[in-house]
């Protein structure tokens, strides 16, 4: 892993003759890309931050420990971009609050594009 830049070796220190090292990561966050069907589909097939979430979800859910909102809004591509780049802050955020507890949390979030009608304007 190190040759690969995952890790790196932080800390030595000799034992008994011997070197001991201490690895960390190298980076706060990794992303992992997935690999794109040969066929040609943009879409990933085996790989969905949301199914993930709804799986990882269900027991919280069923325990009423759930905490989570939908909402629709008819915007323009514009709106949708700056409001995910406003959501990523929000992500980075969470990644770097401090580590405490026992209890591991998950945070999904997501903009997409949906096939509801068009709703009327709000000066209708």
């Amino acid at each position: 892993m190190c040759e690969a830049g995952l890790i790196q070796v932080v800390r030595t220190r000799r034992v008994r003759a011997i070197d001991e090292r201490f690895y960390g990561r190298t980076a706060r966050m990794f992303y992992v890309g997935v690999e794109r069907d040969p066929g040609g589909d943009d879409f990933p097939r085996d790989f969905n931050d949301f199914e993930v979430a709804a799986r990882e979800s269900a027991a919280a859910y069923r325990d009423g420990k759930l905490w989570g909102f939908i909402r629709h809004a008819r915007i323009s591509e514009g709106q949708a971009s700056d409001f995910w780049e406003r959501m990523a802050e929000l992500v980075t955020e969470f990644d770097q609050l401090p580590r405490s507890g026992e209890t591991v949390y998950g945070f999904a979030v997501g903009v997409y594009p949906t096939d509801h009608p068009t709703l009327p304007g709000s000066d209708n």
